[in-house]
């Protein structure tokens, strides 16, 4: 790159030599004439189209709440519990009406007198005596039954939650466009060129 440099500065000082002399030429003549001459010669810039990606957008996180969710369950619910309802029943009783002996036969001896007045003693026998007598009997004992009541249910709806409240995470990636812009490609110049007249 140094030879380039220098090889352009021998360039440029042999053309500025050669200017000097064609101006010098030039003024010795009365003007500039043949290849002695050179002319003043402009290059305009080029340009070319280059594509440009660039990002519109950049990426983002979004977060999304979902709702927890719920359903309706029947359950069957027991608002009396089972149980034993007594029943008592009372004893029975009878009146029983029994021959009851009052005195049981036997002989005594018994003194009277006759139609003459005369004192007269004998054996008397005396029979059994009975009487009636009333008494009140149990046909049958007190007794307690049991009732049986069945438990009372009954169904009652409640909500429950089969799916929690979640929080969705979602990536949206970068945005990017490609577009085209001017650039140039190399800049305009001006250099000497000889004349070919």
């Amino acid at each position: 790159m140094v030879r380039s440099l220098s090889s352009g500065f021998i360039a440029a000082s042999s053309l500025a030599t050669a200017l000097l002399l064609g101006a010098s030429v030039a003024q010795a003549g009365g003007g500039c004439r043949g290849s002695a001459c050179y002319n003043l010669v402009t290059a305009p810039p080029v340009y070319g189209s280059i594509n440009e990606t660039y990002q519109v957008r950049p990426a983002q996180v979004q977060r999304r709440v979902v709702p927890a969710e719920y359903e309706t369950v029947t359950d069957n619910v027991m608002i009396a519990p089972e149980r034993r309802i007594p029943h008592h029943r009372a004893a029975v009783y009878e009146t029983v009406t029994e021959k009851v002996l009052i005195s049981a036969a036997g002989r005594r001896w018994e003194v009277t007198r006759d139609a003459y007045g005369n004192t007269v003693g004998c054996w008397v026998d005396v029979p059994a005596r009975y009487g009636y007598q009333s008494r009140r009997v149990e046909v049958s004992p007190a007794t307690i039954d049991y009732e049986t009541v069945p438990a009372v249910y009954t169904q009652r709806q409640r909500q429950v939650m089969v799916r929690p409240t979640q929080v969705v995470r979602e990536e949206i990636p970068a945005v990017y466009e490609t577009r085209q812009r001017q650039v140039m490609v190399s800049p305009g110049s001006q250099y000497w060129s000889r004349s070919r007249y």
